[in-house]
């Protein structure tokens, strides 16, 4: 099974390169209880969420991350073709509460996967389908919104595997804040005081590009008063000077050498893939990159506090 989401999720990653207009992917959207035939090697997605959450790690981990690339694709095609979505609301809610159980998986991989995968979903909704109105109901969005509040506003914003839920956790948050109506428990859990515990907490060690997006969107809501706004001003800019002094340092670089293979086991041709999905999704999660993207949500912060004056 393994092996098989493995040439899946391969796949995917390369076919909407060399046949992406000719491809359907809301296909892998139909479920049916006879047999379906795809044009291209696939998985349908609610076949994808039962090995999520039935199957062991390595195969919730290559799951997940064939599902994100499912949908990445469906939702690149919906929004050049400004298309609708053709499966039903109870399709989307069964593939939703899946999603919302594993986002609070013990694992950073799968949580993130299915994060990113919920967001996502909470994000179609500027198409105009009847997918809106699922996020908005969905009580587990609230507990995860819950908890993320209360985090913020404790110690250990350091730590690691508070970064992974940080990172999951304002997503979600941005997408449920762009929905055209944003539900009214976000709202009161969003409320001044938690703004501003969440404010008082922060530092320049632990601000991160997701927690600057996700500022930036409760300032263009309307959720900030001015002083939040200059309070995240001067941290941003205490922020953005110490990566600009960093990298001005001298920078580590790790080189991997390539093994000379003559003949393998199908065991550890399977262990190598997975070490490649691995390493492919970790490739664009360098600190370089990760500075980047902070340099350039503080910039969008700036620019839309300077709009807003």
């Amino acid at each position: 099974m393994i092996l098989i989401l493995q040439l899946v999720f391969f796949s995917l990653r390369s076919l909407h390169a060399i046949l992406d207009p000719s491809i359907d992917w809301q296909e892998f959207l139909q479920h049916s209880d006879n047999t379906q035939f795809f044009s291209v090697v696939g998985i349908p997605c609610h076949d994808l969420c039962r090995l999520m959450h039935f199957g062991p790690y390595p195969v919730k981990l290559i799951a997940s991350q064939c599902l994100l690339e499912l949908l990445t694709r469906i939702s690149d095609q919906r929004s050049y073709l400004n298309a609708e979505l053709r499966c039903s609301a109870q399709y989307m809610k069964s593939i939703i509460a899946v999603i919302e159980g594993l986002v609070l998986s013990q694992d950073s991989r799968v949580a993130e996967n299915c994060g990113s995968c919920l967001s996502m979903i909470l994000g179609w909704e500027k198409f105009g389908s009847q997918e809106n109105m699922v996020g908005r109901e969905s009580k587990w969005s609230r507990l995860i919104m819950e908890e993320f509040a209360v985090a913020l506003t404790a110690p250990g914003l350091t730590s690691k595997s508070f970064s992974n839920q940080q990172k999951i956790a304002s997503n979600i948050a941005v997408s449920l804040l762009k929905l055209s109506q944003v539900p009214e428990w976000l709202t009161s859990l969003f409320d001044s005081s938690l703004i501003s515990g969440v404010v008082g907490n922060l530092s320049a060690r632990n601000v991160t590009a997701d927690i600057v997006k996700l500022f930036s969107e409760l300032m263009t809501k309307k959720y900030l008063t001015q002083e939040h706004v200059v309070s995240l001003h001067n941290l941003f800019q205490v922020c953005r000077r110490q990566v600009y002094e960093g990298s001005c340092s001298k920078s580590e670089l790790s080189e991997q050498k390539a093994e000379e293979t003559v003949a393998m086991s199908p065991d550890e041709v399977c262990a190598l893939l997975f070490g490649i999905v691995l390493n492919q999704r970790t490739a664009s999660c360098t600190l370089q990159m990760e500075q980047q993207n902070l340099l350039r949500e503080i910039d969008l912060f700036f620019q839309e506090s300077s709009q807003g004056e």
